[in-house]
């Protein structure tokens, strides 16, 4: 057993030696067709993407700084609208055409609900992470396989569901401390008190639950946050909407939270935090403050010493916008420059999306730059208006793209992929479904499977066989969805037979 334990460390040590690729965000792609290539040398250049999403975006390119895919997910209430996108989340190749099966991605469109992060086992695999916070809640992954198409890639798994309970607008990640797996943060939101933060971990055998974590008083408020992580991972901040900003040390080994620190309490009189970001030095906090009340519709880009004592006596006014501009997003590009969107004509008929009215003038068709994000202001050097988008337009949000390019935690206790190896479960299996009552759609998902056809067979509660059929197994994934529109409520089992492996679960119609 010694010697089977030691042949396996050996083994995925090799092998996670041959994927350890680096991975970048070098390529954006937000907004209405907007992006930006930061692999010029020269400086930032305007791109083009075909998204057109109000909010959440996210890409990844490869170590060279080529764009691999992007995705996007539009707001949900423009769902209504028949002249709108799509209703759900997007996968788009490096060719700016939307992905082989890279579409109806279930998530929501808000600001900072979908996240890329590369499978830690195979340089060609990538989970989506797609957070529903109003319209399908709940946490969902979906896999894109580069292998496929000559690079252009295939979804090969789709829409799995992880939890169906509600969560706030933000999901995040960050490396592990072994330089090879992935955290992921998403934090719940509940109508009664809560402070509970849930990390999952991507390992080469999946996607697991760590138990979720309570820290600190308990948020006695509904209100979105933002979640960010400084650039080496070892602090996680949050912001909400009513005023609210702390942070937590984060153990990349654990993923466990800690040392809660509080620089703004809440208060729904004075505020309206929209996003943040922190320096790359992490001795400032940016901020965008969407004001309620009295100052509704007036928003302030502030500048933060991270110094509890000071840290609103302390704040430097940098700009001030009133309708029908708003703030958006803040984000530290790949030059350590922090990038600002606006958005444009606040109208409710429109809900500010896609600017209905053919609005394009100098708010939306460029970004803010704040140059120098490290120094006091105004040394930090705010330039608005002042990074063109080549005629594209920008909303409220930019991608949410992890630090990619983020090492191991060299000198802690897992900075070696030999710790815990052990325990890994290699031959963990099921059969994952998730069934949508909105589009009345089964969602069927497997993994590591031996067989290369895949007999599906679908019984009602009385055990009768009501359809079967096949469909190939990739590289041992298997997705698929069926309708179930003009099917009874009820309970209902779904068998997968291949020539290795028989595979059972069951999910409820109502």
């Amino acid at each position: 057993m010694r010697a089977v334990r030691f042949l396996l460390v050996l083994i995925l040590l090799i092998f996670a030696g041959n994927v350890s690729a680096q991975f970048t965000d070098r390529y954006w792609a937000f907004g209405d067709s907007a992006g930006i290539d930061f692999k010029n040398t020269s400086g930032p250049q305007a791109a083009n993407s075909i998204l057109r999403v109000r909010g959440t975006c996210a890409s990844i390119c490869d170590s060279a700084g080529d764009l691999l895919f992007y995705t996007g997910s539009p707001n949900w209430i423009e769902w209504l609208n028949p002249a709108g996108p799509d209703k759900f989340g997007t996968v788009v190749n490096k060719n700016h055409q939307t992905m082989q099966n890279g579409d109806t991605l279930i998530g929501e469109g808000w600001y900072q609900e979908m996240t890329i992060v590369p499978n830690p086992a195979n340089n060609k695999l990538f989970y989506v992470f797609c957070a529903g916070v109003t319209g399908y809640i709940g946490l969902y992954y979906s896999i894109v396989d580069l292998s496929y198409n000559g690079g252009l890639g295939k979804v090969i798994q789709k829409n799995v569901q992880l939890r169906n309970d509600t969560l706030v607008d933000c999901i995040t990640a960050v490396r592990h401390g072994n330089g090879r797996d992935w955290w992921v943060l998403v934090r719940s939101w509940k109508n009664v008190p809560t402070n509970d933060i849930t990390a999952y971990l991507v390992t080469p055998t999946g996607v697991t639950a760590m138990p979720t974590q309570h820290i600190g008083p308990s948020v006695t408020y509904a209100s979105f946050y933002r979640m960010k992580y400084n650039r080496e991972g070892s602090h996680l901040y949050n912001i909400c909407q009513i005023g609210g900003v702390e942070r937590y040390d984060f153990d990349r080994c654990t993923g466990l939270l800690s040392n809660r620190i509080v620089y703004s309490v809440p208060n729904v009189a004075i505020s309206g935090y929209w996003d943040f970001e922190i320096s790359n030095d992490e001795s400032k906090l940016y901020a965008v403050r969407n004001m309620q009340g009295t100052q509704q519709n007036t928003t302030y880009l502030y500048q933060y010493d991270l110094d509890t004592s000071t840290f609103l006596s302390g704040a430097r006014l940098i700009a001030t916008y009133v309708d029908p501009e708003r703030g958006g997003a803040l984000k530290m590009g790949p030059d350590e420059k922090i990038y600002f969107s606006l958005d444009y004509a606040y109208i409710d008929t429109c809900f500010d999306y896609l600017y209905c009215y053919g609005t394009s003038n100098i708010t939306n068709t460029t970004l803010s730059v704040i140059n120098q994000p490290d120094s006091t202001y105004p040394a930090c050097d705010y330039q608005p208006y002042s990074f063109y988008l080549g005629g594209h337009k920008s909303y409220y949000g930019l991608p949410n793209n992890p630090n990619y390019e983020l090492g191991k935690w060299a000198g802690s206790p897992c900075d070696s992929l030999t710790v815990g190896l052990s325990s890994i479960d290699v031959t963990r299996n099921e059969l994952k479904l998730y069934y949508s009552s909105e589009m009345k759609t089964v969602f069927i998902n497997a993994e590591k499977l031996s067989g290369h056809i895949a007999n599906l067979q679908f019984y009602n509660s009385s055990g009768q066989l009501i359809e079967e059929l096949s469909q190939p197994i990739n590289s041992g994934y298997f997705t698929y969805s069926s309708s179930f529109a003009y099917q009874p409520d009820g309970v209902y089992v779904v068998r997968l037979v291949s020539e290795k492996e028989v595979l059972t679960s069951k999910f409820v119609k109502r």
